[in-house]
């Protein structure tokens, strides 16, 4: 017979309750998550009771189609790309790796993951992929303007494209453009990684450091990382057009003869660069990439921000209606063209005296509606006349509109009575959130009228 002593554990028991603790763990970290997402869940959720109410559910889910696919897309093409650098990574790994300090840390890791070294690079590229790919999800409008381009049929006089580009293809190509060259930056850092971890690369043994293997792999990827940077150049060009450095929105004096000039060369550089990557393949060292990356650094700071500066500060400001007079010109022709007024006749009259009864008649429309108000002036006066409560305001920009006012097209400043929640009585959840949500109504004023004591004649 056994003693007591020698009867053995319950040991079934004993994993019974690891068991349960591990589920414990999952259910905690599960409620933990959605406790997390119920804010979004509710939105998501909100969203599509608007769409619903207003009978375009059809709508709603286009829109969240489009966001599900984008992210998916971007997620995808991140995968595959960093899966397929880590394989060839680790299929460059040397047969045998170099011994020293490092080879003792990477022992116990090689040990344990080895094995699963497939597993592993299908996590890693999973877990980077959907931080760098789900964010994609959001450009959804850029990506349905992009799918769905017209042409305006009015091209930009600096590049000769149609407004149509900039409007629907250059947003969503600049983004593509940006992600990818983030994309690569991260892949080439944890290839390089990857090297590491397989020998490929050691920093503390003596004689070769890199592999040529490693240094054709990692060339590669930077000829891509300088590609992609040429691309980027390419845009920039048309990103000009949306410059606010002189005297007008759009491509002037300094950005046509300074800026564009300098991003050009910068992109010859950067083809100049991809070019040298690919011939480092067969060559010992770095100097080529070093060389490349340097004459890069040079002429961006000199060329993409001094020199640009220099020419806008010494030949631009100090002469600026004639430098500026070509591109003004440009941008009062775009104006005309996005509010319609190409077909408005111009009368020009030299001195007022000019002016007899036939012509004020001709013009009773325009004379009628001298504005007498400023929009730029009157906003504290609508705010003392007419705000009503303090935690109503008009804020500092009024706006100028013409409606027909007892049969007579009129010009009216107008303002909205924005909701102010520094003003409201008492500061409690319930008077944030549920209490003062919006604002209340307009004022509006003709713009060629005032009271008897010069204040703004509100017709609401």
């Amino acid at each position: 017979m056994r003693t007591p002593t020698e009867m053995p554990r319950p040991r079934p028991r004993r994993r019974l309750s690891r068991r349960l603790r591990v589920v414990v763990l999952l259910v905690a970290a599960a409620l933990i998550v959605l406790l997390l997402s119920l804010r979004g869940i509710a939105s998501f959720y909100t969203d599509y009771l608007w769409f619903d109410s207003l009978d375009y559910a059809s709508v709603w889910r286009r829109v969240l189609l489009a966001r599900v696919a984008l992210g998916a897309i971007f997620v995808g093409i991140f995968f595959v790309l960093l899966w397929l650098n880590l394989y060839v990574a680790d299929r460059l790994a040397p047969a045998f790796r170099p011994p020293g300090p490092e080879e003792d840390l990477l022992a116990r890791y090689h040990e344990v993951v080895g094995p699963r070294s497939g597993l592993v690079r299908i996590v890693v590229a999973l877990f980077f992929a959907l931080t760098a790919g789900v964010g994609a999800a959001g450009q959804w409008e850029n990506w349905i303007l992009f799918t769905h381009r017209v042409d305006f049929g009015i091209k930009d006089p600096q590049f000769d494209t149609d407004i149509g580009f900039y409007v629907f293809q250059l947003p969503f190509l600049n983004y593509v453009v940006t992600w990818a060259f983030t994309a690569f930056i991260i892949i080439f850092i944890i290839t390089a990684i990857a090297h590491y971890v397989n020998g490929g690369i050691r920093v503390q043994t003596p004689g070769e450091r890199v592999t040529p293997q490693v240094k054709a792999h990692l060339s590669v990827l930077l000829g891509a990382l300088a590609l992609i940077k040429a691309a980027d150049y390419w845009l920039d060009r048309y990103g000009l057009t949306f410059s606010s450095r002189g005297a007008v929105d759009g491509a002037t004096y300094t950005d046509v003869n300074a800026q564009l000039p300098a991003i050009q060369l910068l992109l010859l550089i950067s083809l100049f660069a991809v070019v040298l990557l690919l011939v480092n393949i067969r060559r010992k060292g770095w100097a080529l990439p070093s060389l490349a990356v340097g004459l890069w650094a040079f002429v961006a700071i000199v060329m993409g921000s001094i020199y640009p500066a220099f020419i806008q500060r010494l030949q631009v400001e100090p002469d600026e209606s004639n430098k500026e007079r070509e591109f003004i010109a440009r941008n009062l022709e775009a104006t005309k063209d996005a509010f319609g007024l190409q077909g408005v006749v111009e009368t020009q009259f030299a001195y007022a005296e000019d002016l007899t009864g036939p012509d004020l008649l001709d013009n009773e429309t325009t004379i009628r509606n001298i504005r007498l108000l400023d929009p730029g002036i009157v906003p504290n006066t609508f705010q003392q006349l007419e705000a009503e409560r303090d935690f109503y305001e008009f804020g500092n920009d009024l706006d100028v509109d013409r409606y027909v006012i007892d049969g007579e097209v009129t010009q009216v400043v107008l303002g909205a009575r924005q909701l102010d929640l520094s003003g409201i009585p008492e500061k409690s959840w319930e008077n944030e959130r549920l209490r003062f949500t919006h604002g209340y109504g307009v004022a509006l004023s003709p713009a060629n009228a005032v009271t008897s004591d010069g204040r703004p004649d509100f017709v609401i």
